[in-house]
């Protein structure tokens, strides 16, 4: 195919494309077969009839709007393949020049961003020191505690960390109010999940009462006529229930079934150990992340539009599936919060924008200091991984399939991680 190439502004590559006769011609005959199959001409079965005969009763835009669309994958592949270009959101496509014996197409792809990068080492931020607290490590025991505690029905009056079981429904100005009403919800009294003076006013309730509870809205929560308003919930206590927290000993310890750990000082070591990987974690990750955004402030990008629009449209779709995990669609949300179209989007695009950037500024020092994942390196860390699972290399590189090079450029990206780690202070 004969190809004209036009570099225009903001990462865009224009490509005219004279498309190969022959595969036009065939484009053409399969799209003509396609339709007339479903045209009846008297005195033939559907689609039977003779080409001369389905020629006139078959329209010829039909025929080249099946065409092009049958054509334009190949041709962008080939556009692709030829130019060594890297699309970074979808295409456009526009003809050009059309006609039986010729098909011509401009292929409009949107490139890689091009970076111009600024300073990325000798940056002095100072890094965090990570240190673990003895309370912190309590905390973490009695954690544990909480995490394998059994729930038992409870007499008497409820304390917080109790839950109750009851049915209540909500009335503002004496008038129910939707998503104000439950029956058998179970609230543990302590957790956070009502608003503010909520539960606070169940604690010392009891199996078999009633309590009105009365409490105001916050201001902009929900809508209009909750917002901001007074209201009384009527719940009605089914039940009780506590937890029992398991003592900390041998038998507690050896359910745990952590490695290494057969005794209580040991399981204070283990804990500080996890705190401490975890507290250095989140250290080196603040710390990678003002880096980066020091690196942002003295460069530029040069991103097309489109990108941009497609990484907030994932994002929305993502945010959409977080919401219905919890429970509620995008529209209430916006009710709820009071947030609209254009507010979310402006959100949800500069956030785009954002990560964006900072995913440019970590490839661009790679290209920069050359920075790769070798072979060795590669089976090394396949073979690392398949020790916890009992299995070889070569089986986790097969049961990774597809996803092989996402795991190459995670390994890369932590190289170029450790690099800027490394080199700034």
């Amino acid at each position: 195919m004969e190809r004209k190439v036009k570099k225009l502004e903001h990462c865009h590559t224009e490509v005219t494309v004279n498309v190969d006769k022959d595969l036009w011609k065939k484009a053409q005959a399969k799209a003509f077969k396609k339709i007339a199959a479903n045209i009846t001409v008297p005195g033939f079965r559907k689609g039977k009839a003779p080409e001369n005969m389905l020629k006139g009763r078959v329209d010829q835009m039909r025929v080249f709007n099946e065409a092009i669309n049958d054509v334009l994958q190949p041709v962008y592949e080939d556009v692709l393949k030829n130019e060594k270009l890297q699309p970074m959101a979808r295409p456009a496509f526009d003809v050009t020049k059309l006609s039986e014996d010729e098909l011509e197409v401009k292929v409009t792809v949107v490139t890689r961003p091009e970076v111009n990068l600024g300073k990325y080492t000798g940056y002095e931020l100072g890094k965090e020191t990570a240190e673990v607290k003895e309370e912190e490590i309590d905390a973490a025991i009695e954690q544990l505690r909480k995490q394998n505690a059994t729930i038992a029905p409870k007499e008497g009056q409820a304390e917080k960390g109790d839950t109750v079981v009851m049915d209540f429904e909500g009335f503002v100005d004496g008038v129910p109010f939707d998503g104000g009403k439950a029956e058998n919800h179970e609230l543990e009294l302590g957790s956070g999940q009502f608003i503010p003076g909520f539960e606070d006013q169940l604690v010392g309730a009891s199996a078999g009462i009633e309590v009105e509870v009365k409490v105001k809205f916050p201001e902009n929560y929900g809508p209009d006529e909750i917002s901001g308003k007074d209201a009384t919930f009527k719940c009605k206590i089914h039940e009780v229930k506590q937890k029992i927290l398991p003592e900390v000993d041998e038998e507690f310890i050896k359910d745990l079934n952590l490695p290494e750990v057969a005794n209580v000082e040991q399981l204070r070591a283990n804990r500080k150990d996890a705190i401490l990987k975890n507290k250095e974690n989140a250290a080196r990750q603040n710390y990678l992340n003002k880096l980066v955004d020091e690196i942002k402030k003295v460069s530029t990008f040069d991103v097309a539009d489109e990108i941009i629009a497609e990484e907030t449209e994932n994002r929305k779709k993502q945010f959409e599936q977080r919401l219905q995990q919890s429970g509620i669609d995008l529209e209430q949300y916006k009710i709820l919060t009071k947030t609209s179209d254009e507010d979310l989007n402006k959100q949800l695009g500069e956030e785009a924008r954002a990560a964006l950037e900072s995913f440019l500024v970590m490839e661009t020092v790679g290209e920069k200091e050359k920075v790769d994942v070798t072979e060795e390196e590669l089976n090394a860390e396949l073979t690392k991984m398949g020790e916890q699972y009992k299995m070889t290399a070569d089986q986790v590189k097969q049961a990774l399939g597809q996803q092989l090079p996402n795991f190459r450029h995670n390994m890369l990206m932590q190289k170029i991680e450790q690099f800027l780690f490394e080199n700034n202070k």
